[in-house]
This record gives structure tokens, sequence and C-alpha cells, in this order.
């Protein structure tokens, strides 16, 4: 039997069909086939779903068993704010979606004693709203409420943000400068890696065909450090950003030295980076304004790579970085100094 859901499609939102995934569940034993049309404001057939096999594991290791099954062809669904609008738009096609939303364990943030584990099926929201990402994370949190719209944050998954892979992805930055382990599971085990060796390129990562990322791992940071995150976009929200920033800065409070500080920078080259040149260039510096503008300069001139495109020349984007990078130094310091 081929079940048909009719759903209208706003203007402005594209991830009403998930919305009707997760409110009607009428997918339980066994997967079943069904098909989805988007429908316009207008009553216009907009554009149909392909048609798919859709599966609920309650488990990381159902879920593993169906990916392996079917040999990298199937397709992980968290929130679907990406994954339904590539299907729409015929950019990907799958016969098989594996729904990651029954499995409690992944949309869990727990604390540790000297880390946190955060859930793959975390939402930008539940980040947000998190008193321990609030306090000892805040970076991460900004980065996750400067993700879309209030729609769109309600079902975007911090998972679902990693392995999109966008070089201009709003949690990205921030993770790196957190030093995250990003969490995998296989049928061979559990493995961790650091999140700067998880990006091949643009919409690639080293994921497996059999593996599932199942959380990640952040060490809770020192007292006297603080991080800040901003990013550049041509609107508010619904944008994909220009250029975005985050930095960690841990401050000597005796004579307000930097012990050790990050940079990371997103949409100046194919993956996010770290700016190690100007990382470099503040050890051990004074914490002050003109060692933040430098480490801005040496930034925007010795570690980003941008392009030209619509959004913005790769001039205007290396302007910017060392305007953010500045901005988000400035910030950071001023919060490891509060401590």
């Amino acid at each position: 039997m081929i079940f048909t859901i009719f759903c209208v499609r706003h203007y402005e939102y594209d991830v009403g069909i998930d919305i009707f995934l997760s409110t009607y569940r009428f997918l339980y034993d066994s997967a079943m086939d069904y098909q989805i049309i988007s429908i316009n404001q207008k009553g216009e057939n907009f554009m149909l779903l392909p048609k798919f096999e859709f599966y609920e594991p309650t488990s990381i290791q159902q879920a593993i068993e169906l990916k392996k099954k079917y040999q990298g062809k199937a397709k992980l669904l968290a929130g679907g704010t990406d994954l339904l609008v590539h299907l729409k738009k015929k950019l990907i096609t799958t016969d098989h979606i594996i729904s990651l939303s029954k499995i409690k364990d992944l949309s869990q943030i727990k604390e540790e004693r000297d880390f946190i584990e955060i859930g793959a099926c975390v939402t930008m929201s539940q980040l947000s709203k998190s008193k321990v990402i609030q306090e000892k994370f805040s970076a991460l949190k900004e980065g996750g409420d400067n993700l879309g719209n209030h729609l769109i944050r309600n079902r975007a998954t911090i998972g679902g943000n990693v392995c999109g892979a966008s070089p201009a992805a709003d949690t990205l930055p921030a993770l790196l400068v957190y030093q995250t382990q990003v969490l995998l599971q296989g049928p061979d085990g559990r493995r961790k890696v650091a999140i700067e060796s998880f990006f091949k390129g643009p919409g690639k990562t080293i994921i497996k065909d059999d593996e599932i990322l199942t959380g990640f791992e952040l060490p809770i940071p020192q007292k006297n450090c603080g991080a800040h995150y901003i990013q550049l976009g041509k609107r508010k929200s619904s944008e994909i950003n220009v250029v975005n920033v985050a930095s960690f800065i841990e401050i000597n409070p005796g004579n307000k030295t930097i012990k050790n500080c990050r940079i990371a920078l997103g949409a100046v080259a194919a993956t996010p980076i770290r700016s190690f040149f100007a990382e470099d260039a503040l050890k051990n510096k004074t914490a002050d304004e003109t060692a933040f503008y430098e480490a801005g300069e040496v930034a925007r001139r010795k570690d980003c790579k941008p392009i030209d495109d619509f959004r913005g020349t790769a001039e205007y984007r290396r302007a910017m970085i060392g305007v953010l990078t500045k901005r988000t130094l400035e910030t950071a310091y001023k919060q490891a100094m509060a401590q």
C-alpha cells in the first residue's frame, strides 16, 4: 500500500513535511512505501518527493544494521531541514530513509566531570536552552541561535549541521575552538575523531557507509577562559553565511597574557579551518586591542583562502575575517576576565 500525504508549503519554510512525519506516527513495526506531495498556497502541485521506504529504529544498533544492510544507499533523517529539501529538488535520491528520532540517547546532553556529550539529534533550540551550554559553551549557543529561524531551529540538529559539512555552517567554528571529538559508531564499535580531521571537503566527511554519527564530546573549559562566535550574512536569518568566526582564549589573570587561544574560520576555504598563524601570533602576548587587531590581520592575510561568489568577493571576505576575528577575541577576553 502507498500512502500519499498532502501538505501546504509556505513560501518561507520548507520543513512542513518533516513535521507531518513527526506528528503522525503511522509507521511502526515495518517500513511502508509512501509519497508526499507539496502544494503551494494557490493549491498547485509544487514539488513531489520521490517514493522511498521509511524506517524508525529505536536503538543505535538497529540503525547501524539498517545502514549496513543497504550499503551506504540509505539516508539518515534527523531534523530533515536539509535532507527533505534536497530530495524535493532532486539534488539527491534514495530508496531508503532511516529516521533517528526514536533513539532517545541521541537527543540528550550529558554532563560528566571533565566533558559534556551532545547527542547527534539534539536540536538548536535544545542547545540554546541548555544551562551547561549557556554557561560553559556560549560560542556554540551563539552558533545555534544564528541558524535559520525559530521554526528551523526547532527541527535542525547539531548532527545534521555537522554532517552537512558546509564550510559556512553555524556550529562548526565553535566546535573547532572547543576541541570537539566526533563520536562515530559502526559494526566494529565506537571511535572518536578530532573534528579537524572529520571534513574532507564541501558536503564530504570521513563517515563510513556502515557508520552513524552518534554525538560529540567537548572538554569543559577551565577557569579564565572565554569564547565567542560571530557570523556575517546578507540577511539576519535563513541565509548562508558570507563568513563566520569563533575564537577561544585562555588568560593568565596575573599579567593578562594569553596562555592559549584557538580561532576558527568559516566560509573562507573548502572546509571550516583553524587560523593557526593568528593563534601563534597571540601566544604569550598581552591581551589588548593591538594584539587582537594584529591577530585579525594575520588571519585575513595568511590563514584564509576565500573565493568570489554571489554572496561576496574574496577581497570582502578577507576584510571581514580581520574584523570578526578581532571582535570575537575581544568578547572572549572579556568573558575570561569576568570569571
